[in-house]
């Protein structure tokens, strides 16, 4: 056998490690995948993770193995490495239990671990014994004429399901609360700890050796490398393998903590938040006084000072307050009218369509190359887009909190949670509708935008379609489409006008395929075709309305709430910049009887959209953020110049004053500035802030001088 220096035995480890740390990464990555990041991320970060233990434990078993072969023989280094999985596959389930009922009938901690110690060592023999037995009942099978495959991988097999049965049991004992992570950590313990026993054992050629100690450090360092960078740009990341749970989950979370220098309990990298390392005030969660300068809950903002309560409701029969922007509201009907009573001409049945997480430049009706949006287009037709519309922020919670409450999520009543529940005191757009007369209804395709988060306040009816799919893994489109058409044809069969919310999810990664709707490979061209499939229900929506007896009297207010980054400046998904490809949607307000055009004079936000829909409404907008955009669809003239508008992810902020955008990096010592003319170069490839430092002041005093947005 020829002999190997340290060099060598090293890179073999790493090379061997990286196999076994990948492997077992594989649920790291799905799990990841399922709480918003994505599997080749979950798996970089998981492989990373595992690394350098499973590279030592190679280490010190393979050196263990040869002090083992020393002393019984060289022969038996496989069988041994075959036993020792078996006795740790058998010794950790049982000491798992073991702990668990010593927990539930002793409360004494000196006692329990007294006991657990004598107990469990009691446990680890036996397991020993167990396998012994095991390896040998293997050997005989094999002297049988057993294929020495199918023993291992029975053995394998035998390992593992302990472990996966303590896992069930502990996640079925508390009801998936809090023994999940738990469960997941041993799932992936028992997949690591097998393959790395089994692994250790195995002797590469000389000719791999040599690679090995070539390439094995290096490449094992640029994973390491990699998965850092990678968590330090998009710390979004970081929060989803520790939400996904597991063994990588909790190497991840120490190494959060240990990058906490303020003791605070939030580090400032590694998935942590804490944006500011030196002052303990200061971490996501902390209480943030209102109106202070300071951003102590890191959110990007600081929160504004409390305004004044809304006034309560008019008492039944009382006209609702004027507001302002608005014509001045007829008196309030009760949600289901009088049968026989002639509807309002001024107030339409306003149908809110919301288009999760679609961009403005992959729809056809803002001149993408590929037919993506047809019945968006045939509804454009009748309406007016509004060429430069802007998300309030690029990440879910920013974007969608308006809709409901009229206002950004900083100044939106809501605890700390990562997606918040939001307070009943909110006198939401919906509660205005329905004291303005209006029968109020809500179609959601996700999660989060579900009676308990606050979001069914004011709706007579709430559907939440995600009841019967998952909508991060299935199609929600045709049931949300059936039924917002169920609530169309129940209330339209009253006299009370109609505000309907529609929310369509299925553009949201992850990507499925629709017959019959391809537009290219890869992410992009499944993006495309979700799309077009979002646009298929707006068709099927438009096509029932058409043939409805109230179609003359439908105002359409269709909206992306945010955008999709593939690449184009180094980030993917959402959430994390503010590059027009996050932020820029599509915004189409068609009225009864209105005109087509397109507004381009300057850019508008989707902050707007509550405003538009009380206005229509004659519904109050005391307290509202946003403008009314009814003057611009109406193409009234000279209409008012809308006022820039503000955008925000973490530590990000950008202003758009059409044509010129500012992006601001916030940073502790010296914010990032970038400047770029979005009419020259839409593409945002040429940072102009050197060239141009007049307008990036200019730009910088008008965002303060704006009302904070999310």
């Amino acid at each position: 056998m020829t002999k190997t220096g340290w060099t060598m035995r090293l890179g073999e480890a790493c090379v061997l490690a990286l196999a076994v740390a990948a492997f077992s990464a594989v649920p790291t990555a799905l799990r990841t995948s399922g709480a918003g990041g994505t599997l080749l991320d979950g798996l970089l970060v998981g492989t990373a993770a595992l690394l350098p233990v499973v590279t030592l434990s190679i280490v010190l078993l393979r050196a263990a193995g040869r002090g083992l072969r020393g002393v019984i023989g060289a022969g038996a280094g496989p069988t041994a490495a075959l036993g020792i999985a078996l006795w740790i596959g058998l010794a950790l389930p049982a000491l798992a239990v073991l702990a668990g009922l010593l927990k539930a009938l002793t409360h004494h901690r000196g006692l329990g671990g007294a006991t657990f110690g004598m107990l469990g060592a009691f446990v680890v023999v036996a397991c020993a014994l167990v396998a012994r037995r095991m390896v040998e009942a293997g050997q005989g099978l094999v002297a049988r004429g057993v294929r020495p495959l199918y023993v291992a991988a029975g053995g394998a097999v035998v390992s593992v399901l302990p472990l996966l049965v303590v896992a069930a049991w502990l996640y079925r004992a508390s009801g998936g609360a809090g023994a999940a992570s738990v469960s997941a950590a041993l799932v992936d313990l028992a997949i690591a700890v097998l393959a790395t026993a089994l692994v250790a054992s195995i002797e590469l050629s000389d000719k791999l050796l040599k690679l090995a100690s070539a390439f094995g450090v290096p490449f094992a360092a640029v994973v390491m490398i990699a998965a850092s960078a990678r968590l330090e740009s998009y710390p979004p990341l970081g929060r989803a393998v520790q939400a996904g749970g597991g063994l990588a989950a909790t190497m991840l979370s120490a190494l959060e903590r240990w990058t906490d220098r303020d003791g605070d309990g939030m580090g400032a990298h590694f998935g942590g938040g804490d944006c500011d390392e030196g002052d303990p005030r200061r971490h996501p969660g902390a209480e943030d006084v209102p109106g202070d300068g300071i951003d102590q809950d890191c959110s990007g903002a600081d929160t504004p000072r409390a305004e004044p309560p809304p006034k309560a409701p008019a008492a039944p029969g009382a006209a609702p307050p004027p507001s302002s922007g608005s014509p001045a509201p007829a008196a309030p009907a009760p949600a289901s009218a009088p049968a026989g009573k002639a509807l309002d001409p001024s107030r339409p049945d306003i149908l809110l369509i919301t288009l999760d997480t679609v961009r403005a430049d992959h729809t056809s009706v803002y001149g993408y190359d590929q037919k993506t949006t047809p019945h968006l287009e045939e509804l454009a037709a009748k309406g007016v887009v509004f060429d430069h519309a802007y998300a309030t922020g690029s990440d879910t919670q920013r974007a969608l909190a308006p809709l409901v409450s009229g206002k950004p999520l900083s100044q939106t009543p809501h605890n700390r949670r990562e997606w918040p529940t939001l307070a009943d005191e909110i006198d939401t757009v919906a509660e205005r509708m329905k004291r303005a007369g209006y029968a109020t209804a809500a179609v959601v395709s996700f999660t989060w935008l579900s009676e308990d988060r606050g979001f069914a306040q004011g709706f007579d009816r709430f559907e939440p379609v995600y009841r019967e799919e998952h909508p991060e893994r299935s199609v929600t489109g045709a049931l949300a489409t059936r039924a917002a058409l169920s609530v169309l044809e129940d209330l339209g069969k009253k006299d009370a006008p109609i505000f309907l919310w529609i929310h369509l999810f299925d553009a949201h990664e992850r990507y499925l395929e629709h017959a019959g709707l391809r537009f290219g490979r890869g992410q992009p061209g499944l993006y495309d075709g979700e799309i077009a499939f979002v646009d298929k229900q707006i068709g099927q929506i438009a096509a029932f309305v058409s043939k409805w007896s109230r179609a003359s009297r439908v105002a359409w207010v269709v909206h992306g709430s945010h955008g999709e980054g593939f690449d184009e400046h180094g980030e993917k998904g959402h959430g994390s910049e503010l590059y027009e490809e996050m932020i820029r949607v599509p915004l189409v307000v068609a009225l009864p009887g209105g005109r087509p055009g397109r507004f381009a004079e300057g850019a508008v936000s989707t902050l707007d959209v509550a405003p538009t829909v009380l206005a229509l409404g004659n519904a109050p907008l005391d307290g509202v953020s946003g403008i009314s955009l009814l003057p611009h669809a109406r193409l009234e003239a000279n209409t008012p110049r809308r006022p820039p508008v503000l955008a925000y992810a973490s530590k990000r902020v950008a202003l758009i004053d059409w044509p010129l955008k500012l992006m601001v990096i916030e940073r502790k010592k010296q914010n990032r500035n970038f400047l770029f003319d979005l009419e020259a170069d839409p593409r945002e490839t040429k940072d102009l802030s050197a060239d141009r430092p007049d307008d990036v002041a200019k730009l910088v005093k008008l965002a303060s001088e704006i009302a904070p947005s999310p």
